[in-house]
């Protein structure tokens, strides 16, 4: 009776296991102590991997669109940042040499940094009897604003108006969010953006 019963185990443990309608699950019949035990292997269906990619790549449809909208935003005000940098640094030189500073874009970086120039000058002295040079803005701020926009001096343009004010405007070369943009800066610190 032994011999019957351990040849009819040996049958049931050499036989194929039944496979599930599931991917990587199949059935195998073990038979202990007289009980047939069903031993199931775990994994996930071709469907069930199917939806989860789809609802990946539906988040994705949703996340990549605002994230790029996001960083030409963040963009477009750290260019607005700079300029207002340097209206500040404008409108102290202003008060303190009763003059802006020359027509030209290098000479507005030399002018306010105190590293050259005419006027902001050693042998130079303020309204207030303060001898130059004074620095009221650094240089990485001029070289900041200047690789945003893609490069010096075609992209930032600095000139001295009719009304004893001043004009800055920084036209990026590089598109932001698939725009053209021109930041103009007026005496005052007043930035206007306008999109082409």
């Amino acid at each position: 009776m032994k011999k019957l019963v351990l040849n009819l185990f040996q049958e049931i443990s050499d036989k194929p296991a039944k496979k599930d309608r599931r991917l990587g699950k199949s059935k195998k019949e073990v038979k202990q102590g007289g009980i047939t035990i069903m031993k199931q292997r775990k994994g996930f269906t071709l469907i069930e991997l199917m939806i989860v990619i789809a609802i990946i790549i539906i988040l994705a449809a949703i996340a990549i669109p605002n994230y790029l909208r996001m960083t030409g935003r963040a963009k477009i005000a750290a260019i607005q940042s700079d300029m207002k940098s340097i209206a500040t640094a404008l409108e102290a030189y202003n008060t303190d040499w009763v003059q802006y500073p020359g027509a030209t874009w290098a000479n507005l970086k030399v002018e306010l940094s105190g590293t050259g120039g005419t006027i902001n000058v050693a042998l130079g002295t303020t309204v207030t009897g303060e001898k130059g040079p004074i620095s009221y803005i650094k240089i990485d701020a001029f070289t900041a604003l200047e690789t945003k926009a893609g490069g010096g001096d075609p992209a930032c343009t600095y000139a001295l108006d009719a009304t004893d004010g001043y004009k800055l405007i920084v036209t990026p070369t590089t598109k932001i969010n698939g725009k053209t943009y021109i930041f103009t800066m007026t005496s005052g610190g007043l930035i206007v953006v306008t999109s082409v």
